[in-house]
């Protein structure tokens, strides 16, 4: 576990100084090794231990008597297990105390900061840093999750994972991603809180500056007991959380694919000024399909007024429908529907935000292609697409409203792929765009009380 945690760090490309710790090998990866913490050159910042769990006393010991403050327990074995472990994780915790060293664990995956290329963790981080910071008290939706947010676009400002939380809890972490100008929204993971008045204090404090959504699973018989053998959490009544979290401002999610979505929607869209929204599609299904959705989640489909209906009309075939939804039925301009028509809806101050679905580009194209044959101009196709999209996500920032696609086409389609790594996200049903669309205004009425 250690050498993929090394390897991870020096593949993401971090610039500071390793000191491999081994007590035979005299080097690790092509870096010189040291038998003994004490061996090391000093300063040091930070340990990260990665050792069987009755060592883990002895080695940060040895860390504090050598200066180091902060330290990273990867171990486990320690409460979530045993009685011993509980007597091992209080000896930690004492010998931290005694040298005023400030940890995260034990039995943790580590942390993340991409922009860096920090990542102690076992699981590498590919894609661009984004404006999620994430705390999870599970190392899975820190490092397993990692290809799933690249697909969608979503990046990490920081990632926390917690573990047993002997030191610093998820409080610390939610105090510190509060103040980190790097960190958009805040997700978090939680099988238990501790000391609630203390992170009903810091979450109060926190969604003035910006948004914290969470996943609670110790709610039920199932969550709590899986909860213990875990992280060793006690977890509480679902709904003395579920109140908390209301008291707080903290937007409860019940997946752990609205928790990473729904974040990586309120660090990059603006935030919607009403509940008035626009849909854009170009098939009756999907546009009944999101209104539906809207009305569900409180959003409202304000009537497009006259003149606006006229200018639409201009864009769509006589089969289409210029009220909102507007139903294009079928055309190829998409130009008309990633460019026009969007910069005409979000122009009208009548409409706080704009929902798409059904952007295909590249991919229907090359459907056509292999079922007719050679179409001459594919790649200057391309590129109109890749230009329009461009346009697309620039408009949130320009108009300052938000956007919300959807496509049952994925990465495949080259245009769903530059939206996602251009902060306009795009989700893979009419529905799941609607509910983050509701996120973003339910965030706003949040900032409003």
């Amino acid at each position: 576990m250690g050498t993929v945690q090394l390897l991870n760090t020096l593949r993401a490309g971090y610039k500071g100084v390793i000191y491999p710790v081994h007590p035979k090998e005299k080097t690790v990866r092509g870096l010189r090794a040291y038998a003994h913490v004490s061996d090391l050159p000093k300063p040091v910042d930070t340990a990260i231990l990665t050792l069987p769990t009755k060592v883990v006393p002895w080695v940060l010991e040895e860390c504090g008597q050598n200066g180091i403050r902060h330290a990273i327990i990867i171990s486990g074995g320690f409460k979530e297990v045993d009685d011993e472990g509980k007597r091992l994780e209080k000896d930690i915790s004492r010998i931290a105390k005694k040298y005023k060293i400030r940890f995260i664990g034990p039995n943790c995956i580590g942390v993340i900061n991409p922009r860096i290329g920090f990542n102690p963790t076992m699981f590498p981080y590919l894609h661009h840093p984004g404006g999620v910071g994430l705390i999870s008290q599970s190392g899975t939706y820190v490092t397993q999750v990692l290809p799933y947010l690249a697909r969608m676009g979503i990046g990490f400002s920081k990632a926390i994972s917690v573990g047993n939380m002997a030191d610093l809890d998820i409080s610390d972490c939610l105090e510190y991603l509060s103040d980190d100008t790097e960190t958009k929204c805040i997700a978090l993971y939680i099988e238990e809180i501790r000391e609630g008045q203390r992170f009903l204090d810091v979450a109060r404090r926190t969604v003035i500056k910006k948004p914290v959504v969470a996943l609670y699973t110790g709610g039920t018989s199932g969550g709590a007991k899986a909860a213990v053998s875990h992280t060793g959490s006690m977890a509480g009544n679902d709904m003395i959380y579920d109140n908390i979290f209301r008291q707080a401002g903290i937007i409860r999610v019940y997946s752990v694919e609205d928790l990473f979505e729904w974040a990586g929607v309120l660090a990059c869209q603006p935030l919607p000024k009403g509940p008035k929204m626009a849909i854009l599609t170009h098939s009756g299904g999907p546009a009944t399909s999101m209104a539906d959705a809207c009305t569900r989640h409180h959003l409202q489909l304000p009537e497009f007024s006259p003149d606006i209906k006229k200018r639409i009309q201009k864009f769509i075939p006589p089969t289409g429908s210029a009220q909102n939804p507007i139903d294009m039925t079928f055309v190829i301009d998409i130009k008309g529907m990633m460019a026009d028509m969007p910069r005409l809806i979000l122009k009208d101050p009548n409409i706080d935000g704009l929902l798409i679905h059904g952007i295909m580009g590249i991919t229907w194209i090359k459907n056509v292609k292999e079922a007719a044959g050679e179409i001459h101009d594919y790649f200057q196709m391309e590129q109109f697409i890749a230009d329009t999209v461009d346009e697309l996500a620039s408009m949130p920032g320009k108009y300052g409203k938000p956007i919300i696609c959807s496509s049952f086409i994925d990465r495949e389609e080259k245009a769903i792929a530059y939206m996602r790594d251009h902060n306009l996200p795009n989700f893979t049903s009419p529905e799941k765009a609607v509910r983050a669309m509701a996120a973003l205004y339910r965030y706003s009425l949040i900032r409003k009380r």
